[in-house]
C-alpha cells in the first residue's frame, strides 16, 4: 500500500474568533479550547500513522516563522507560505504538485488545521482505511463526511450514494452529490432522512489523480502551479511563488473541482468533530461552570448565566447581571455580542476594515 502524506491547510484568518484571532496570529495558531494550538493538535493527531517528515503545511507567508516554531519536526521546506490567500483550490493544488515531487506514489490526505477531532485513534483508522480504498480505486478521490448530530445550517452536506463494501471495517459509499448550506427546515429534513453527512473539507487523493482533475476542470490554474513546483528546492522558489500564486483563480476546491468530478468516494466519519468556527464553539470544547458560563483566562462572573467569557491574552473579564452574551477582552480590543449571534463577529471585522481600523484586525 502507498504511504500516506498529509497536507495541513493553515491559511485561514479566523475572523469569527476576533479579537483573539488576528491577521498576524490567526485561530489555527491559538490554543482555543485549552492545551496546544489547534495546528499543533492537528499535526500530533497523525502520530504513528503519518510522521512529521511526511507532513506539509500551507499557511500564509507572514506565518511561516511561527508555524516552523510550532512544528519544528516538519521539514522547514515543507512549510510553504502563500503570498496571498486564493482560497482552497489554489492551496490544495499547490500541495498536490509539491507532494508529487516528494513522493508521486503517495496517497495525500488534505485537512484543515483548525478542527478538533476525537477519538484520535479512530480517526487514524479511517485515514488508513482511506489509503486502502484508494489503492483499490486509484483513479478516485475520496471525501470524508461527518455523521451529523444536529440540523446544522453552517455546513455544506454530502449525499451518500451507492453503498460499497466496507474497507478495514469502515463504511464506504459513492458520493452522490454536494449539498449547499441548507436553511433550518432543510437541515432537519436531511437529518431525519439520513444519508447526508457534513462536509468537513477533508479528503484524500493520489497527486496524479487530482492533477488530472485540475487539468480537466481548472486547466488555466495548472500551468502556474507547475511553474511553482518546478522551482521548489531552488533559490528562485520564493520569487516564483510570489509572482505566480497571486495570479491563480480564487475559488474553492469544492466549487472548482470536487463538485464536477465523477466517481468520487465518500467515507463517513462517526466521531466527535468540531470545526471551531466561532466563539459559540467554546462550550463544545470546555465545560461550563454551575451557572452555565464557559470561561477562558481570568474571569469573574456575578449573577451571570449562560455566557462565554474570555481573556485569552491576559487581563481580566469581570461581569455582573448579564446572560447569554459573548465577552472577549484582549490588550487592545473588546468584543461584546449576543451568544446566539457569534457568527456575526465577521461583520464586525468587516466594519473595522471599512472604517480604516485595520490595525485592530
Amino acid at each position: 500500500m502507498s504511504r500516506l502524506f498529509a497536507v495541513l491547510m493553515a491559511g485561514g484568518s479566523g475572523t469569527r474568533f476576533w479579537p483573539a484571532s488576528r491577521a498576524r496570529r490567526p485561530k489555527q495558531l491559538l490554543p482555543l479550547g485549552g492545551g496546544d494550538p489547534l495546528l499543533v493538535r492537528t499535526s500530533r493527531r497523525l502520530a504513528g500513522l503519518i510522521p512529521p517528515d511526511r507532513q506539509m503545511v500551507v499557511t500564509g507567508a507572514r506565518h511561516i516563522d511561527a508555524v516552523r516554531a510550532l512544528l519544528p519536526e516538519v521539514p522547514p521546506e515543507q512549510i510553504v507560505g502563500e503570498p496571498q490567500g486564493r482560497d482552497t483550490a489554489a492551496c490544495v493544488g499547490l500541495s498536490a504538485v509539491l507532494a508529487e515531487r516528494i513522493d508521486p506514489d503517495a496517497i495525500v490526505v488534505a485537512m484543515p488545521s483548525d478542527h478538533v477531532i476525537e477519538p484520535e485513534e479512530r480517526f487514524r483508522g479511517h485515514l488508513a482505511a482511506a489509503a486502502t480504498a484508494l489503492t483499490e480505486h486509484p483513479e478516485s478521490i475520496l471525501v470524508f463526511g461527518i455523521e451529523p448530530d444536529r440540523p446544522a445550517t453552517g455546513f455544506g452536506y454530502l449525499r451518500c450514494g451507492e453503498k460499497l463494501p466496507d474497507v478495514d471495517g469502515c463504511p464506504l459509499h459513492r458520493l452522490e452529490a454536494f449539498v449547499e448550506k441548507p436553511d433550518a427546515t432543510r437541515a432537519q429534513l436531511m437529518l431525519d432522512q439520513g444519508g447526508h453527512l457534513w462536509n468537513a473539507g477533508l479528503f484524500a487523493f493520489r497527486p496524479a489523480t487530482l492533477i488530472d482533475a485540475y487539468r480537466t476542470h481548472l486547466p488555466h490554474m495548472l500551468p502556474g502551479l507547475q511553474r511553482i513546483a518546478a522551482a521548489w528546492g531552488r533559490d528562485e522558489f520564493e520569487p516564483i511563488l510570489a509572482h505566480e500564486f497571486p495570479k491563480l483563480e480564487k475559488t474553492s476546491i469544492d466549487f472548482g473541482v470536487m463538485e464536477k468530478i465523477e466517481g468520487a468516494l465518500l467515507m463517513p466519519l462517526s466521531l466527535q468533530w468540531d470545526d471551531v468556527g466561532a466563539w459559540s464553539a467554546l462550550p463544545r470544547l470546555r465545560e461550563a461552570d454551575e451557572d452555565g458560563n464557559v470561561t477562558d483566562g481570568d474571569v469573574v462572573a456575578l449573577e451571570a448565566t449562560g455566557n462565554i467569557l474570555a481573556a485569552p491574552t491576559g487581563g481580566v473579564v469581570a461581569v455582573r447581571g448579564i446572560d447569554d452574551l459573548v465577552v472577549v477582552h484582549t490588550a487592545d480590543a473588546t468584543l461584546v455580542c449576543r451568544r446566539d449571534d457569534a457568527e456575526g463577529v465577521k461583520q464586525i471585522t468587516e466594519a473595522l476594515k471599512a472604517r480604516g481600523l485595520e490595525r485592530f484586525l
